[in-house]
């Protein structure tokens, strides 16, 4: 599984610094993708980086943390939140209520105690490790073979050397990439992928199932099926009803 991805706003360049050099990220299952120096750049940052987690300091120029904030959670998915922590100083204490509104995750105080700044991010990313709808993000590569993989379900010989050789790439680089990245081998990515296929197909038309099943890939509709029932737990013709 990736580490959860970690967007850092704050004004102050070494107060960013020390959120990078004074906390051990790797520790926590999380990694820095990038740091904003005033709200708008960070409301840019999260639409590009596509953070699991962003601590936003209040007293950002442009847009003050709150109103970042308004705008990121505006653009995220619904299924798949982004955790934001919202740190400030004593003087601004009374916007955490309006930060408790906005569903803010936590808020700490100024200077951060990075032990209680640790139990914060070890609360959130259990939280974000064991939504089932978290999307992996993936490599320029692997977003290139899954892409090739998509467009060519109804190939029934994909084969990981013939993949390879489509690609111009060593079949044990793209079995690997698949384990680092994806956390599963080529295969079983394929035959889920297929299956996925397969489930529109068999919801919006009422082609018959071996008709659905030589679209993606399959001239044996009782393999087709044997895979079908493995990944969702019921055969097409339940699944259909």
């Amino acid at each position: 599984m990736n580490n959860c991805r970690v967007l850092l706003a704050d004004d102050e360049a070494a107060i960013l610094e020390g959120y990078k050099l004074l906390f051990d990220w790797e520790k926590y299952q999380c990694e820095i993708a990038g740091t904003a120096m005033d709200g708008q750049e960070a409301v840019e940052k999260a639409r590009e980086l596509k953070p699991d987690i962003v601590i936003m300091d209040i007293n950002l120029p442009k847009l003050n943390g709150l109103e970042a904030i308004r705008a990121i959670q505006d653009t995220a998915p619904g299924d798949y939140p982004i955790y934001m922590i919202v740190v400030t100083g004593y003087d601004e204490f009374s916007y955490c209520q309006e930060a408790l509104r906005l569903r803010v995750s936590d808020f700490l105080l100024k200077p951060i105690d990075f032990d209680v700044f640790g139990e914060v991010i070890q609360g959130i990313v259990q939280k974000i490790m064991e939504n089932p709808n978290r999307q992996p993000v993936l490599s320029e590569t692997l977003k290139k073979i899954v892409g090739y993989i998509n467009e060519n379900l109804e190939n029934e010989d994909m084969r990981l050397t013939l993949l390879a050789e489509n690609m111009n790439m060593n079949p044990n680089y793209i079995s690997q990439l698949f384990k680092k990245e994806l956390g599963c081998g080529y295969h079983a990515y394929l035959n889920q992928a297929r299956v996925e296929k397969a489930k529109i197909y068999l919801r919006q038309t009422n082609e018959p199932i071996t008709a659905v099943a030589e679209k993606v890939g399959f001239s044996d509709y009782r393999i087709f099926t044997k895979i079908f029932k493995g990944i969702v737990g019921e055969t097409p013709s339940q699944f259909r009803k």
